[in-house]
């Protein structure tokens, strides 16, 4: 017998169970992944005393 895997939701986490109509999750969905993609970028180069004007820094130096 074949053990399964679950069938990962579309949606990021803090959507789950949630309903939401499709044109406003096509527009999170894109905020959510350069969010993600900052926070990560933060988590490996910010020292651990980085505060959220760090962060702030950090987004706005992805935007440009």
């Amino acid at each position: 017998m074949s053990e399964t895997k679950p069938n990962p939701s579309p949606l990021p986490k803090s959507l789950e169970g949630h309903e939401v109509p499709q044109e406003r999750l096509d527009a999170i969905v894109p905020h959510v992944a350069v969010l993600a993609a900052a926070a990560l970028k933060v988590s490996d180069t910010l020292p651990l005393s980085a505060d959220a004007s760090d962060f702030v820094r950090e987004l706005e130096r992805e935007a440009q």
